[in-house]
C-alpha cells in the first residue's frame, strides 16, 4: 500500500510539531523516520496512524484520503517501545485482542482466531509459548509478541515507534534481522521512529532526516551518508567532507 502525506501541520498549542511535511511513501517500502529527541517523528507516525489529527494537509493510503479516519477504519497496526502489552492476559489472548474486540460483522469464530493466532505464533518463532504471560518472556519475546498483536488484523499499513528501543544491544540486532527478514518476506509497507543511525541504515530502505517537524532529508542509505545533505544532516550523522 502506498502513502501520500501532503502539507501536514500539527501544532501543540504554539509549537509547531510538523511543519508542512509532504512525502510519498512507496508500496512495500519500509522507511525509517531517524532524527533527535523532539524532531517531529513520532508526532508525525502518530498523525499517520490517525493517534493524532493534523491542523492543516491531507494523507492518503493508496489514493483513499484517510486524514480524518480513526485508526481502525486505517487498518495500521501500531507497535509501540514499551509494548503495551496485557499483563493479566497470555501471549495467546494478547494477540487475539484485536480480533475479539473486532466489530460484530467482521469477527472471526474462535476457530479461525486460534489458526490465526497460532500461525502468528510459528512466524514470530514463539510456537508453544501461548499460554505463558508476558512477564514470563524476555524484552526481546514480548516485542515480538507486540508485532504479532499488530499483525493479527492484518494491517494495512505497519508502524514502529522505536520497537527497539527498551532492548539490549545484543536484542535489538537480533530483532533487527527478525524484522528485515518478515519484511522481506510480506513486503508490508512499514514506517519506523528511531533516534539510531545503525538502526534505520540497517533496516530501511529509505531514510527520512527530521528536524523541528521538518524533512531535512530522504534518501537510501547510501545516499543519506554520502554527505550530500545539508549542514544539520552532516553534524547530526557526524559527516566529514
Amino acid at each position: 500500500m502506498s502513502i501520500e502525506i501532503t502539507s501536514l501541520t500539527k501544532n501543540f498549542g504554539a509549537f509547531p510539531a510538523v511543519k508542512d511535511v509532504s512525502l510519498h511513501i512507496k508500496t512495500g517500502e519500509m522507511v525509517a523516520f531517524l532524527g533527535p529527541s523532539g524532531s517531529g517523528k513520532t508526532t508525525l507516525l502518530r498523525i499517520i496512524a490517525g493517534l493524532e489529527f493534523a491542523n492543516h494537509g491531507e494523507i492518503f493510503f493508496d489514493g483513499e484520503n484517510v486524514t480524518m479516519k480513526s485508526a481502525n477504519e486505517r487498518k495500521a497496526g501500531f507497535v509501540f517501545q514499551s509494548y503495551a502489552l496485557f499483563n493479566h492476559m497470555t501471549i495467546f489472548e494478547n494477540i487475539a485482542f484485536g480480533l475479539r474486540v473486532a466489530r460484530r460483522s467482521k469477527r472471526l469464530t474462535n476457530e479461525k482466531i486460534r489458526e490465526r493466532v497460532l500461525s502468528l505464533l510459528e512466524t514470530i518463532q514463539l510456537s508453544g509459548l501461548e499460554n505463558r504471560f508476558p512477564v514470563q518472556l524476555s524484552g526481546g519475546q514480548r516485542q515480538r509478541v507486540a508485532f504479532a498483536r499488530a499483525l493479527a488484523v492484518e494491517p494495512r499499513v505497519l508502524l514502529l515507534d522505536e520497537p527497539f528501543g527498551a532492548l539490549d544491544a545484543k536484542v535489538r540486532r537480533e530483532l533487527r534481522a527478525w524484522l528485515t527478514e518478515f519484511h522481506n518476506k510480506t513486503h508490508l509497507t512499514s514506517l519506523f521512529v528511531t533516534h539510531d543511525q545503525d538502526e534505520a541504515f540497517d533496516v530501511a530502505d529509505r531514510v527520512v532526516i527530521i528536524d523541528k517537524g521538518t524533512i531535512q532529508q530522504i534518501g537510501t542509505p547510501e545516499e543519506v551518508r554520502s554527505g550530500g545533505g545539508n549542514a544539520f544532516v552532516r553534524d547530526f550523522l557526524a559527516i566529514d567532507i
